[in-house]
């Protein structure tokens, strides 16, 4: 993505994420965000904004039919970009204003990956240790499971990773041996 574009994607997030912010509306607008992003990408959404070939006022119902789920700033914001005709930068910004909320609250979605399902009481124990350990605190949890890890977790959240696998031991154990 070019610097006019990413100036542009700005000039729409900081500004509702600011508005957001003082109307004290994050975890909401979060959530809604979050559930556009999702089927946003789980319907190849990004990629038909793009296309050139198709026509903006398809590409403008499309969008629309995001207002319908969620809360009246989210729908007014919705609205300001397609009065703008900025529908293909749709989910770009949508993107934008996730990861400005998350910096500016300080409040991350943390992925863990672990060989097993963790317990709720697991998942509990953890978060003030990742909340320490990260200088963050934990809006949500995303667990994973990745058999290849053998046991332990490895633990994503604002671009920091925590690495108590038993797979990363073994590699530690294996480089010392060299």
């Amino acid at each position: 993505m070019d610097k006019k574009t990413l100036k542009v994607i700005e000039k729409y997030s900081m500004p509702f994420v600011q508005l957001v912010i003082e109307k004290g509306e994050e975890d909401s607008i979060f959530s809604d965000l979050s559930q556009i992003k999702q089927v946003a990408e789980e319907t190849g959404l990004p990629s038909f904004l793009a296309q050139v070939a198709v026509d903006e006022s398809d590409k403008e119902k499309t969008v629309r039919f995001f207002q319908d789920s969620v809360s009246l700033l989210v729908q007014n914001f919705i609205e300001v970009l397609l009065y703008n005709h900025r529908s293909n930068l749709f989910y770009d910004v949508i993107v934008d204003c996730l990861n400005r909320l998350e910096k500016e609250t300080n409040r991350f979605e943390v992925t863990i990956l672990s060989a097993h399902p963790l317990t709720g009481e697991q998942k509990e124990r953890l978060i003030p240790l990742i909340e320490k350990k990260m200088s963050l605190k934990v809006r949500s949890i995303k667990e994973k499971i990745d058999d290849s890890l053998i046991g332990g977790f490895v633990i994503f959240a604002n671009h920091k990773t925590i690495d108590v696998s038993i797979k990363q031991q073994l590699k530690v154990v294996k480089e010392n041996l060299k």
